[in-house]
């Protein structure tokens, strides 16, 4: 049964993503898929009435749990493609408040400030978009004026973005993760001792050869340590392999390869530890999901991990392709709280990185 249309009395949210997925033609994909971007809509709900403006390879219209969802066909992501049937609807809806994923498209930013009303404000989420040189920032710049937010996972993220001044001021940011889960701790659940996690790419930004490294060391002083690795990108599936087999790593590695989303789950509730190698990292939401389901973090010592662990408070950090400092972090957990740890991880996804604090975070920065 579909939804009541949103009532009128309650100011005008807009969701707008500009990117396409042109294959998908099934009403309710993205929202299966990236329910990670989207649920905290649902709970903002009952202070606007929000409409959902994404492309897909049809265009079509619904409402699905109290939220319009308007998918407009657009066929290719051409960057000088102005999506102006977009822009139309976004006239007609008249809104308060747009929220724009992404950073790509500055240019479409400023053309559609044309199609609102002085008052609209306009937030921004950031997903590890790279900052800008040479003539483009001139276009980013001009974008800023428009823009009163942008979400940030870290400040320190964002601190290319203000040297460059394309961010006229740092008051305009907020740090808010890219997006949740609807994972979560299972106390029935116990955690396997020694049980390590890896839910990451196998390639040289995530780094599982340190990781390897340093484990291949820390099975010295725990032989029954076991590191479950969990991938679908297989860049360094050879490369890794090899080294397993050369440190005789066979009985403490486990190569599981790609898992449906779903199943990843229950190997989030039953590990101790999840570790990642990142250099450079967005925001992880594998780690989102391993802190919302009780896993200890060890993780690289970069901006956006560092703040989702609150810089060591929720988890431990170790420099990236450090080997030596990822061994002492291992020789270390066991002298470490670990239940305490847990609580602090917990608590920190419930306020930091859930889609209840998401939502929050949004409807302050409105205002």
């Amino acid at each position: 049964m579909k939804s009541k249309e949103p009532t009128n009395s309650k100011p005008n949210f807009a969701y707008i993503n500009f990117h396409t997925i042109s294959e998908v033609k099934d009403n309710m994909y993205k929202l299966k898929k990236y329910a990670i971007f989207f649920d905290f809509l649902f709970l903002l709900k009952n202070d606007f009435n929000i409409t959902v403006f994404d492309h897909i390879g049809k265009t079509t219209s619904f409402i699905h749990n109290d939220v319009k969802f308007e998918y407009i066909k657009k066929r290719f992501n051409f960057k000088w493609l102005f999506p102006w049937e977009a822009f139309l609807k976004l006239k007609k809806l008249n809104p308060e408040i747009i929220y724009v994923q992404g950073l790509t498209f500055p240019h479409f930013i400023i053309v559609m400030r044309l199609f609102l009303k002085p008052s609209t404000k306009i937030l921004v989420h950031e997903h590890a978009d790279i900052c800008p040189k040479n003539w483009k920032t001139r276009i980013y710049k001009w974008a800023d004026r428009y823009i009163n937010t942008y979400f940030f996972t870290s400040k320190e993220l964002a601190k290319p973005w203000l040297e460059s001044k394309i961010i006229s001021s740092e008051n305009k940011i907020i740090e808010c993760v890219e997006g949740s889960t609807h994972f979560n701790y299972d106390t029935s659940i116990q955690k396997e001792e020694n049980s390590f996690l890896w839910v990451a790419r196998l390639d040289k930004n995530k780094d599982p050869l340190t990781i390897l490294n340093a484990f291949s060391e820390y099975m010295k002083f725990e032989p029954k340590a076991v590191l479950n690795m969990i991938y679908e990108k297989t860049t360094l599936l050879a490369e890794v392999k090899n080294f397993i087999n050369i440190e005789a790593m066979n009985d403490n590695v486990n190569l599981i390869g790609a898992l449906n989303h779903d199943d990843l789950e229950g190997w989030f509730q039953k590990s101790m530890f999840y570790i990642l190698g990142s250099h450079k990292e967005g925001g992880s939401i594998s780690l989102i999901e391993a802190m919302a389901c009780g896993c200890i973090p060890i993780v690289t010592d970069i901006p956006a991990s560092a703040k989702m662990i609150k810089y060591g408070a929720s988890g431990f950090l170790f420099e990236p392709g450090n080997k030596n400092e990822l061994i002492e972090k291992f020789r270390n957990l066991k002298k470490a709280n670990l239940d305490k740890i847990r609580k602090e991880v917990i608590t920190t996804f419930q306020q930091e990185m859930s889609h209840q604090a998401i939502a929050l975070k949004i409807k302050n920065a409105i205002g």
